[in-house]
């Protein structure tokens, strides 16, 4: 049980991943003027066919990772490039082709490990120990039952073994590994001394003549990109809750007829002691119920029982306590024992795929059904959500409609529907400036805006969906083309930008005097204090720097030099000696098993390019993936 836990590591990182991100809600019950899925597929690979529905789920998927990881930095057309297309078309047939393999060569996963990889995730635990409520929550956030789920973990830790079989058995010669080792270890003992820019920044002066000469030879660094100014509107559910009432009668009919929703199903408390069957399987048994008898004997002791014997460390260190769990969360013997018992029963041996159990029922909290007033808050907004979505329903073909009807402005579309007009500044081709502004101004919208219905005949957009259940029509209310910045506005960033390469250079000058200085009179007053440094441990010393000391030959030493990183701070750096680490057989594996990944991933390319072939796989729509006649998958 435990093993499964350490060979799949990384599962568990993914499965406490889609814990902690909030999903991205990627489809919606709105789309305009899309083909059928089988006529308008982009590729096919043996029996599946790559929809634009599949890719605008994909790239969805993975803009929101990259606005996560990015934040200011993000742009919604990240992924607008033919070589980002035709990715994301490419990770969408490698998948198609190891699904069908994993079918195909039955490659599986049994429902133990992946249920055992579940309970074993940080993200699930509370105080340590697996929290039934957490996984019923995660689920309910996700919209999944449990069998749904713990499919989705097999079919996945399928996928993995398939391809892990390929990418982990590169082999990698040994005086590779050890010459690498010696890369990345070798040591200097070194003492610097710093030249800052800092010091030299009260010493420069920059003049207005100097600032517009390098604004005239130099205006392609302060072009603005084109931009627009865009008022928008957003109708979504949202947009009614406000006006909608819970009805009295329709919330005590709704809970009337939803009663099992509230109801919380009976959940049990029980520690256990685990005894491996180990190599003989009836002497294992005896020994349980050798300890189920003390147990027995004397209740008040299954703690420590369970601290000396029992082989689910996990657990044991907690008195062998599982915690709360509610039917089908435990393995099923397990879980027939535990919910037959009675509070303080102590039962066993029972017998699972683990070894023997012996099971101590703690406590029991009885299903029961939550009063209607414990309830009522949660009742009233599912009815506002409920026909809030309803009303969105009804209304989007209408707001559709206002907006493409009367294109001169969208007053008539926000007064209809009580709707605010905002307003997005600088807004590019790529999208907003601002990044909370990105989810309004998808591909779509943008697309829309720089188009010439928008663009030069200021009419509106098409209503446009962004989300699950979201429009947005939006206009163009300022054009701004593509132009070189004002001076007045650049010229504080180039006087800067001029003092500190003045200082710059008065640094370099500082530090290359000393660099002389010092070989000669071989004085290390105002040094640091010695340290090892190494390419794996910088000590806080710039990689460039460690770089050029580490590359001074050993029998050269010691020796002087210096070197200005990045046009900033001049390092002047004297290096003593030279030390060689041996390298340990723990090291050299670790090594090996990271250039067996390195080198493993182009086995990985490919095997999945030979699984596409075996299958067969076609590319359908060449236009869709270079971004062509776009106009027909719009939403």
């Amino acid at each position: 049980m435990l093993q499964a836990f350490r060979d799949h590591k990384r599962w568990l990182m993914f499965i406490a991943m889609v814990l902690i991100i909030p999903s991205f809600v990627v489809t919606g019950i709105y789309s305009y003027n899309r083909m059928t899925q089988a006529d308008n597929s982009i590729a096919k690979v043996g029996d599946s066919s790559i929809t634009p529905e599949l890719f605008d789920q994909a790239k969805r998927q993975q803009l929101e990772r990259l606005r996560q990881q990015m934040g200011d930095q993000f742009r919604a057309g990240m992924l607008d490039t033919p070589e980002a297309r035709e990715a994301l078309v490419r990770n969408l047939m490698d998948e198609a082709a190891v699904t069908q393999t994993v079918a195909r060569e039955h490659v599986g996963v049994s429902e133990q490990e992946a249920v055992a990889l579940i309970k074993n995730a940080d993200a699930l635990k509370e105080n340590g120990q697996f929290s039934p409520a957490l996984y019923e929550r995660f689920l309910q956030s996700q919209g999944k039952s449990d069998q749904q789920f713990v499919a989705e973990v097999r079919r996945d830790l399928a996928k993995e073994a398939l391809l892990t079989g390929v990418t982990a058995t590169y082999p990698v010669p040994s005086a590779v590994v050890e010459h690498l080792h010696k890369i990345i270890t070798e040591e200097r003992e070194v003492q610097t001394l710093i030249f800052n820019i800092d010091q030299y920044m009260g010493d420069v002066k920059v003049t207005p003549d100097e600032v517009k000469a390098y604004y005239d030879g130099h205006q392609s660094e302060f072009m603005a990109d084109e931009h627009v100014t865009a008022q928008y509107v957003v109708l979504s559910p949202e947009s009614f809750k406000a006006s909608i009432k819970p009805n009295e009668e329709d919330v005590r009919s709704y809970y009337e007829q939803n009663k099992q929703r509230y109801a919380t199903a009976e959940e049990r408390r029980a520690s256990h002691i685990l005894i491996s069957f180990g190599d003989d399987k009836a002497a294992s048994k005896k020994k349980a119920e050798e300890i189920l008898g003390k147990a027995k004997a004397d209740p008040s002791s299954f703690a420590k029982l369970a601290k000396e014997n029992s082989v689910d460390t996990g657990s044991a260190v907690e008195g062998g306590d599982l915690s709360f769990f509610g039917r089908g969360m435990m393995v099923k013997p397990f879980e027939d024992a535990v919910f037959s018992a009675k509070k303080g029963d102590i039962v066993g041996p029972v017998e699972s795929d683990f070894g023997w159990h012996v099971i101590y029922v703690t406590d029991i909290h009885p299903a029961r059904v939550r009063d209607f007033n414990e309830v009522r808050a949660d009742i009233e907004a599912e009815y506002i959500d409920q026909m809030a979505l309803r009303e969105f329903s009804e209304k989007a073909e209408e707001f559709t409609n206002i907006v493409y009807e009367q294109a001169d402005s969208l007053e008539p579309a926000a007064q209809k529907f009580g709707l605010k007009l905002m307003t997005a500044e600088d807004v590019t081709r790529q999208g907003p400036a601002d990044p909370e502004l990105a989810p309004f101004f998808n591909e779509h919208v943008l697309e829309n805006l720089y188009g010439s219905e928008c663009l030069q005949e200021k009419r509106n957009s098409a209503a446009v969906e962004v989300g699950s259940n979201q429009l947005v029509a939006a206009r163009v209310e300022k054009h701004f083309p593509k132009a070189v910045r004002p001076f007045d506005e650049v010229k504080g960033q180039i006087e800067d930008g001029l003092k500190l390469r003045k200082a710059g250079e008065l640094a370099k000058a500082a530090g290359e005097k000393k660099v002389a200085e010092v070989r000669q009179s071989k004085s290390l007053d105002g040094f640091s204090k010695a340290v090892w440094v190494s390419r794996q441990n910088l000590l806080g010393h710039p990689a460039q720097l460690v770089d050029r000391m580490v590359a001074l030959p050993a029998d050269k030493l010691p020796a002087y030099t210096g070197m200005q990183v990045d046009g900033g701070a001049y390092f002047v750096a004297f290096v003593n000696a030279a030390k060689v680490k041996a390298p340990t057989e723990n090291e050299l594996k670790s090594l090996s098993r990271e250039f067996a990944t390195i080198y493993g991933e182009a086995d990985r390319r490919g095997y999945l390019s030979a699984l596409r072939q075996e299958l067969g796989e076609e590319i359908l729509r060449p236009d869709f993936i270079k971004g062509e006649n776009k106009g027909e998958d719009a939403e």
